[in-house]
C-alpha cells in the first residue's frame, strides 16, 4: 500500500475517532443497556430479575399499543404533508418569485422553529380553548355545533396536536429545501426558458428531482418523529384523556416514571428505535430510484 495512503487513512480514522467515541458514548452504550434490561423485570431498586421476553409479549397484548400506533401513525401523515408539502412550496415560491421583503417572509416562517416546545404548547391549548379560543370563535360563526373542547376528542385531539407541532417544525424543513433548490444550477433553468418550459414545467422537471435528496431527508424525519412524538402530546395533553392521544413514548415514559417498571419501559424504548430505524429502511429503499445526480 502507497505510504502516503496509509498516512491519509490513518489521518481519516484519526478525526473520526472522537465522534465514533462520543456516538458510542451517548447512543450504541446506552441502547445496548437498555436492549439488555428490557429482558428483566425492575423497579430501580431490587435487583433486576431476567424474566426473558415478558415485557415485550406485554407490550404487544397491551391495548395502548394499538392506540398509540394508530396515533404515530396519524402523527407521522399529517407532519409530513404540512411540514413538507407546504414547506416544499414556500421555499419554491421565495426562491422563483419576485417578492419584496424575501428575507422578511424566510425569517417569519422560521420563527416559530425558535420557540420553546412548552412556549407553543401553551400558545395552542389557548387557541384549542373550549370557551375563549380561537378556533371556537371562528367555528362558532358557521353555528354552535361546530364549537368544541378539540383536545379532548380522542382522534380530533391528536389531529389538534399534530397540526401545533407542525407550526413549529414547518419552517425548519422550509429551510433546508430552500437551501437545496437555491444550490440548482441555474443553467437548468436557462435551457428550459430556451426550451419554452413555463414555471409549472420547470418545478416538476427541474426543481423537484434535483432537490428530491433533500426532501427524502426531510419527510424520513418527519415520519420517524411521528413514532417518537413525546414532548408536545405530553404538555398539551398527557396523553389523554385516558389513553387517546398515548404514543410509544408516552407508554414509555408512563411505564419508567410512573409505574417504576424500567424493564418494560426499555422495551418500549428498543420497540420505538426499531420501528424508526425499519421505517428510514424502507424509505430510503422505495426513494432510492428518486435520487438524481448533477
Amino acid at each position: 500500500m502507497n505510504p502516503l495512503f496509509k498516512k491519509k487513512k490513518a489521518a481519516m480514522f484519526l478525526f473520526a475517532a472522537p465522534v465514533v467515541i462520543l456516538f458510542s458514548i451517548i447512543i450504541v452504550i446506552p441502547l445496548i443497556q437498555s436492549a439488555a434490561m428490557s429482558f428483566t423485570e425492575w423497579d430501580g431498586i431490587n435487583k433486576a430479575v431476567f424474566n426473558g421476553l415478558s415485557n415485550y409479549k406485554r407490550l404487544f397484548t397491551s391495548r395502548d399499543l394499538n392506540v398509540s400506533i394508530r396515533n404515530s401513525l396519524l402523527y407521522s401523515a399529517i407532519l409530513t404533508v404540512y411540514q413538507i408539502g407546504i414547506g416544499t412550496l414556500l421555499a419554491y415560491f421565495i426562491v422563483n418569485f419576485k417578492i419584496k421583503g424575501k428575507r422578511f417572509f424566510k425569517d417569519v416562517y422560521f420563527f416559530p422553529v425558535l420557540l420553546s416546545v412548552s412556549v407553543v404548547a401553551q400558545l395552542w391549548i389557548s387557541i384549542y380553548h373550549g370557551d375563549f379560543g380561537l378556533v371556537n370563535q371562528l367555528s362558532g360563526l358557521l353555528g354552535s355545533d361546530w364549537k368544541q373542547n378539540w383536545l379532548n376528542e380522542p382522534v380530533k385531539g391528536i389531529i389538534a396536536i399534530v397540526i401545533a407541532e407542525s407550526w413549529k417544525g414547518m419552517g425548519y424543513h422550509m429551510l433546508i429545501i430552500y437551501a437545496a433548490m437555491k444550490n440548482v444550477p441555474d443553467v437548468y433553468y436557462e435551457a428550459s426558458i430556451i426550451d419554452g418550459a413555463d414555471k409549472k414545467q420547470q418545478f416538476f422537471h427541474i426543481t423537484l428531482p434535483l432537490t428530491v435528496s433533500t426532501i427524502k431527508v426531510s419527510v424520513v424525519m418527519c415520519i420517524t418523529y411521528g413514532f417518537r412524538a413525546f414532548e408536545m402530546i405530553y404538555l398539551m395533553t398527557g396523553g389523554g384523556p385516558g389513553n387517546s392521544s398515548y404514543t410509544m413514548p408516552i407508554m414509555m415514559y408512563k411505564a419508567l416514571f410512573s409505574l417504576q417498571k424500567y424493564g418494560y419501559g426499555s422495551a418500549i424504548a428498543v420497540v420505538i428505535v426499531v420501528i424508526c430505524v425499519g421505517m428510514m429502511l424502507i424509505i430510503n429503499k422505495l426513494t432510492e430510484r428518486f435520487d438524481v445526480q448533477y
